[in-house]
């Protein structure tokens, strides 16, 4: 079901801090280990710990416009040691029982995304999207689009982050390691999906993640 602009920003505008049970208050950060899904409550790995201690930050949203809306104030949060890839958009400070509502991958406000089509007769495992602006070595992840099937493939896993291997101008493909042999298609569910590239951040000790003032985009766009 379309919706138009319209109605798209009544929804974000639902999600404001201030929108009550379904609203996004706190913003958290997961790893790369998996994206945090679609569920109740969270699939991914939450940051813990660390000195200064870890901690989901309030956020403030603005009035939502063109199908976005994004965060009005800069955030600083503190990561112990590792690799995270997600936003969580939480509706508390603390917990994981029904209080999650959604994630944003690492370099959401600018990140290359779109949707892709899959050759049926799966013979060369390529995804086909033109122009997609990827580049071998990029992460990725995919999605199933308009609530259908994604694919599956050897050693493929659902929500994991991936690497772009193959890529031309209008298709590419994806390997569990960088460089690494292209994931052999199996099936392709649905027939199309979505992608959306993911800059993932590295702190080999504790740091600090920051966020400039719209960079985190709720994006309803796309659908």
């Amino acid at each position: 079901m379309p919706f138009n602009t319209v109605a798209k920003n009544g929804m974000l505008d639902a999600m404001d801090e201030t929108g009550g049970a379904v609203s996004v208050t706190h913003i958290g950060v997961a790893t790369s280990a998996l994206d945090p899904g679609k569920g109740t409550n969270h699939a991914g790995t939450e940051a813990t710990g660390g000195s200064p201690a870890y901690a989901r930050l309030s956020v403030v949203w603005g009035p939502a416009a063109s199908e976005l809306k994004s965060n009005t104030g800069a955030l600083t949060i503190d990561v112990p040691a590792g690799t995270y890839a997600y936003f969580l958009l939480m509706n508390a400070a603390t917990g994981n029982t029904s209080n999650y509502r959604g994630f944003i991958p690492f370099g959401g406000a600018s990140a290359i995304k779109g949707f892709f089509s899959v050759d049926t007769t799966l013979t060369n495992d390529q995804f086909r999207s033109v122009a997609h602006g990827l580049a071998d070595g990029d992460r990725v992840i995919l999605y199933g689009a308009f609530a259908a099937a994604l694919l599956t493939g050897t050693g493929f896993t659902a929500g994991a982050l991936l690497f772009v291997v193959g890529s031309t101008a209008d298709t590419f493909k994806v390997s569990l390691t960088s460089g690494g042999a292209a994931i052999d298609l199996t099936a392709t569910g649905g027939g199309e999906g979505y992608f959306q590239k993911v800059v993932p951040e590295v702190f080999a000790a504790q740091g600090q993640i920051t966020v400039a003032v719209g960079a985190l985009v709720l994006d309803a766009s796309a659908f």
